[in-house]
This record gives structure tokens, sequence and C-alpha cells, in this order.
């Protein structure tokens, strides 16, 4: 397996950690291949295969979907497959995506689907409509323009629209109705809630009430997607508010 690293990603913008690749006919994969950065994935025409280490998924138009941290991919059975890759380093763009905290898309979108990807064979993947897609497509061509032309300010625009753009995604995330999309959007109503409720009494039976699941279903899941069960989530959650809360000057600690 090869690692393809940010540094040589991004160089064609001076290390800037945003790029974008569009891919017209995506030929199959030799082998697999990882990143050190995010990369979004969306599918504008054709179809086939999406390969992992241990599995292999079908693709569509519409299809998005985020490869993040460790994960492995590659392509296989491809016709006329088109794509586009929104490779970034959210990090080091220091992009501020707390405020995406009280979205249920945003946490499936980045933490659930990507986690139980191979639980539900993609199943529960966010699949845009037509005029979605476009919405979604022309996003990416600001971003391309602000990229290509280097205007003053560029870097900072170039941000703005991502975070437009996985705002949106987001919210397409959101809006979903398919039957395998209801556990993980549900799953993201959980997490949304602890962040919006972490000063309040929060029961493990009350969260298993919002994610519509028993609370052994509950605390499984979280541990495959966290790799915590949900009252340690909470508690994490609460010290890193507190965090937050310290670096305001004017709170006392026993405000806090």
């Amino acid at each position: 397996m090869t690692t393809i690293r940010a540094a040589t990603r991004f160089e064609q913008h001076g290390g800037f950690p945003l790029s974008i690749m569009r891919i017209r006919d995506h030929s199959a994969t030799a082998g697999l291949h990882g990143h050190d950065f995010y990369e979004l994935v969306v599918v504008l025409s054709g179809k086939g295969r999406h390969k992992t280490d241990t599995s292999h998924f079908g693709l569509t138009a519409g299809d998005t979907f985020l490869l993040r941290g460790k994960m492995v991919h590659g392509y296989e059975n491809t016709r006329d497959l088109s794509l586009i890759n929104v490779m970034f380093d959210p990090d080091a763009l220091r992009m501020d995506l707390a405020g995406l905290h009280d979205s249920p898309g945003y946490h499936t979108l980045f933490h659930i689907e990507p986690k139980l990807r191979e639980v539900n064979r993609f199943a529960g993947r966010l699949q845009l409509s037509e005029d979605q897609l476009a919405h979604v497509v022309e996003i990416i061509a600001r971003i391309e323009e602000e990229l290509g032309e280097r205007r003053g300010g560029y870097q900072f625009v170039a941000t703005g629209y991502l975070m437009q753009l996985i705002g949106y995604l987001s919210r397409c995330y959101d809006g979903m109705e398919l039957p395998a999309t209801r556990p993980l959007v549900r799953l993201g109503d959980v997490l949304s809630f602890i962040e919006e409720h972490y000063n309040e009494t929060i029961t493990v039976a009350r969260l298993s009430k919002i994610a519509r699941m028993s609370e052994t279903s509950l605390i499984r899941t979280f541990k495959k997607v966290l790799g915590r069960p949900p009252m340690e989530h909470v508690i994490r959650t609460r010290v890193s508010k507190a965090k937050e809360l310290l670096r305001q000057d004017d709170l006392r600690i026993t405000e806090i």
C-alpha cells in the first residue's frame, strides 16, 4: 500500500492545504492507497466499485463520501467514472468545525458513516439528488477559481467556500429519507444532543430514546464509531467545553 503525502499533493498551491482534482474517466487502480489528509469524493457520473482492504461497494452518480485518517482505498470495474476529489487538511487550514457540532449530518458525514462503512456495506452513504449535485459542483468550481487565479485573499475565500461545501453536505445528510441512512443520522442526532445539552443531566436511557435503539445497541455502536461508550463521550465533551471556557477571562473557575 502506498501513502499519498500532503506535502506532495498540496505543493502545486505553495503548500496551501486545499486542492481540487477532477478525474473525468477514472480507471481501475492496481492497488490500495491512503492519505495523511482528508479526501472528500463526489461522484459525477458513470459507475464503478470503491474497494477497501476488507470490502468493496458500488458507486453511482451523486455518491459522496469522506476518506480520513488511516483509511485505504482504490477503484475497480470502472465504466465512464467521473468524480471530483476535494483534498484538504482541516487542522492546517484552522477550520473551526465546532460550528457544525449541532448538525447531525456533520457528525454522520465526518465521524459515523466512515467508521460504519464496512458494517452497513456503504448503504448509509450520502447520495445527492441532481439539484444537490449541481449545487455542490458550483461551490467546488468557486474553490477552483480562487485556487487558480490566486487573487488577494484567495486562501481565505477558498477556505470559506470549503466550509460552505461541508455545511451544505451536512444539511443534505440531515434531509435524507432513505431507510439505510436513518440509523446513522439518528446517531448523529445523539452526538448533536450531547454537544447542545452537555451541561444537563444525560443518561444512556435518554440517549437511546433519541437514537431509537436499545441501550446495548447504542453502547456497542458508540464504541465502534468513537472507541468509547456514550457516557465517557459525555464526560470528554464536558471537559472540552470547560477548557474552552477557561480561555475566557470573564469567567471564574467556580462558574465554569
